[in-house]
């Protein structure tokens, strides 16, 4: 199952937005690293040379192999050595996922590889950043009206998290109330999923509403393993943690 957290594709944004001379919020926070796609969803097969050749071949007529195209090419695009390659292949990637979404506009797969590549393709190329957030837009929400429960919830969770780290108008798309919403609806498709429940707290904190994301911080605790493991999840939830003790210690 395809999983998109928190990718660095939102780094660009904050690129731009400091480009723009846009003060930053009080618990605005830098864009985190972590994974984007498992390559278990990914990756079929391995992508040799010849097979993602074959699969582009193919794409005109089967936006099946489009789609498995868009997905060899996003895996060098999120872990290539180099800008350039990880620029590469993004565009070349996002290319093949809009291939089958032109052939096939109710592949909500397509819809949600096209918004991711076209974020990768923003990481790597800032300049392009704020040009792309309408394309990102569009698959992510082209993908919630498709399949809600695709990876989770994913493509409200990405909407979400565009929303929320976004410069707001007129530079680009910010909408706190929509970042609400949006992880809103990804926890109503999957409430055990705990990204969902972080992004949800992580929005109402940046609404100053403590009393939410105390909540939702609480049901994704629970839901976590030990804090001994270290996981990249309970990190995260624990630095939204301190941020909502320091608003409450400032009040008292």
């Amino acid at each position: 199952m395809l999983v998109l957290r928190h990718s660095l594709w939102i780094l660009f944004l904050i690129l731009t937005a400091c480009a723009q001379g846009r003060s930053m919020p009080p618990h605005e926070t830098p864009a985190r690293k972590v994974p984007g796609m498992p390559e278990d969803f990914l990756l079929q097969s391995p992508c040799t040379p010849e097979r993602i050749l074959s699969l582009e071949e193919k794409s005109d007529q089967n936006p099946e192999a489009a789609v498995q195209a868009a997905r060899c090419y996003a895996v060098p695009a999120r872990e290539g050595k180099s800008g350039s390659v990880r620029l590469e292949n993004a565009v070349k990637g996002r290319k093949m996922a809009e291939t089958a979404v032109m052939h096939d506009p109710k592949n909500a797969d397509a819809h949600y590889l096209a918004a991711y590549l076209a974020g990768l393709e923003a990481e790597n190329d800032t300049l392009k950043g704020l040009s792309l957030v309408p394309v990102i837009e569009r698959g992510a929400t082209a993908a919630a009206r498709l399949a809600p429960g695709l990876d989770h919830g994913g493509p409200d969770r990405m909407l979400g998290e565009l929303y929320l780290q976004a410069p707001e108008p007129p530079v680009s798309i910010g909408d706190l109330d929509k970042a609400i919403h949006h992880f809103r609806r990804a926890v109503s498709q999957d409430p055990d999923f705990a990204e969902n429940r972080l992004g949800l707290a992580e929005a109402y904190l940046e609404d100053k509403d403590r009393e939410g994301a105390c909540k939702q911080l609480q049901q994704a605790l629970t839901r976590m393993p030990p804090a001994r493991t270290m996981t990249m999840q309970w990190n995260r939830a624990m630095d939204l943690m301190k941020r909502v003790c320091k608003m409450e210690s400032r009040e008292d």
